[in-house]
């Protein structure tokens, strides 16, 4: 089979190829899933070089990124000589500056995963090869923010094990005064910038669910590099906090001069809530003096807790409960406990419900989102490494296509998904929501994407065609408009 494509700059062609998704959703579930038991489901976009070949019985769909400006596009399939479909496309080309939203993107990049999956040394030429090209994936996808590891970040371990370190910088006690060396952290954000993406985030300060433990900290003490800091090491440890103490100003400064401390964000810990949020906030307050002034944003599920959150990025899910108290969050966030009504990335899910993510936001004013999972190739908690071309639920622990939304490919190059596209068309949408509001104001554009005025986090679903309508709309009134 062969695929034409004309009448635009460029033409880039993926298959689209089905992978396992083992986990579709659970066993009691809401709709929005096409299917709810273990299927083969088209996500993986394997690039076409020459012809396309069909890998499965039944339908077969090919996805086709063109460049713009163009006309009319003409789509020729083909079967050797055989003329199987022609199809003509009116293309309307706006002349105007396609803006990036104003909303700020977090992806938790898992430099690790890359390093352990193509079976490479952390920080060889080959490791850094394979995180270039995936952050410059990111980008593509609207990545504004990522998760940069200045030490090995404390997240999605088991307590007691340890994830392989990626530690950016190089620490050296020298007598009370540590001393920390920035080599591989310049390059990382040099690839950052490359890539278009300023902002960044320092993993979080103590451990997961709990704050009750240092991260993962390896020091050359002696001439000797070994894990000062850890799992052994209480979270108020005196030690510790003198590191942090140490550690903090020198990021800040180090932020401050290249990036800007607007454009850095801090973490304590995910999640508190009545289990341990004695520890949050003991550990909290134990670094408050050293992050006065700076950006320090955690999840959080439980609004009766938001006062101890100094940004609360907020799961879509629990939206309604902070609005009853009063709230409306600006930051919002979903992973796998996202499953029932919002919005979310699972392969089994239909499109729209990864794309709405976008005008939600809007009509919300959200300036913010995290995804944590943006290429954890490991099992659920690291517990061990996975194949993402066969295991796409991280070990059954979680829903197929939380964990990663891109797969590692060969020669360090990630291939894309379906789901990378339709959450890059989400901020697209949001990105003309709001330079059309800039234009004819708020109330037109809501009347535009919510005509019935029910589109919320969990409410306001609509089929993809009608969805591609209304997107249509909004392009013309800023148009006409222009």
């Amino acid at each position: 089979m062969r695929v034409d494509v004309t009448g635009a700059s460029s033409v880039r062609m993926f298959d689209v190829d089905l992978v396992a998704a083992q986990v579709p959703c659970w066993k009691e579930h809401s709709d929005g899933y096409i299917v709810d038991a273990p299927a083969l489901l088209p996500d993986l976009l394997r690039p076409v070089f020459g012809a396309s070949r069909a890998t499965h019985i039944g339908w077969h769909s090919i996805w086709v990124d063109v460049t713009l400006p163009a006309e009319r596009i003409t789509v020729t399939v083909w079967d050797r000589d055989t003329k199987l479909l022609e199809q003509e496309i009116d293309v309307t080309t706006v002349a105007r500056p396609s803006a990036a939203p104003s909303v700020d993107v977090m992806q938790w990049f898992h430099a690790d995963c890359l390093a352990t999956y193509y079976q490479v040394e952390t920080w060889s030429e080959e490791h850094w090869s394979a995180i270039e090209n995936q952050v410059h994936s990111a980008a593509r996808m609207g990545t504004t923010m990522l998760l940069t590891p200045v030490w090995t970040p404390p997240l999605d371990t088991e307590p007691g094990i340890n994830r392989p370190t990626t530690q950016l910088l190089d620490i050296t006690l020298d007598g009370s005064r540590y001393l920390f060396g920035h080599e591989r952290l310049d390059r990382w954000l040099g690839i950052l910038k490359d890539a278009g993406i300023g902002k960044v985030e320092v993993p979080h300060l103590f451990t997961q669910w709990g704050a009750t433990r240092a991260p993962q900290i390896r020091v050359v003490v002696d001439g000797e590099e070994r894990e000062l800091f850890g799992w052994h090491t209480p979270a108020l440890d005196p030690a510790f906090q003198d590191f942090l103490s140490q550690a903090v100003a020198f990021l800040i400064s180090y932020f401050d001069e290249r990036i800007g401390r607007e454009n850095t964000v801090f973490h304590i810990s995910d999640e508190p809530n009545e289990d341990h949020l004695d520890t949050y906030v003991a550990a909290k307050a134990s670094v408050a003096g050293l992050l006065e002034g700076c950006r320090v944003l955690d999840a959080l599920s439980h609004p009766e807790y938001a006062e101890h959150v100094a940004t609360p990025i907020v799961a879509t899910d629990a939206v309604p409960a902070f609005r009853a108290e009063g709230m409306e969050p600006e930051w919002v966030y979903h992973c796998v406990a996202q499953s029932w009504d919002v919005a979310n990335r699972f392969i089994a899910q239909e499109g729209i419900r990864t794309r709405a993510l976008g005008w939600q936001m809007f009509k919300g004013k959200a300036v913010g989102f995290l995804h944590w999972g943006f290429n954890f190739y490991y099992a659920q908690l690291s517990r061990r490494p996975i194949d993402p071309f066969h295991d796409t639920s991280a070990g059954g622990g979680f829903i197929s296509g939380d964990p990663f939304i891109v797969y590692p490919g060969p020669k360090f190059e990630p291939i894309e998904s379906q789901r990378h596209r339709l959450f890059a068309e989400a901020m697209a949408d949001l990105a003309v929501a709001e330079q059309a509001e800039a234009l004819i104001g708020r109330e037109a554009v809501l009347a535009i994407i919510d005509p019935d005025g029910d589109l919320d986090y969990a409410a306001g679903w609509i089929p993809g065609d009608q969805w591609l309508t209304r997107r249509a709309a909004l392009d013309k009134a800023v148009i006409d408009a222009s």
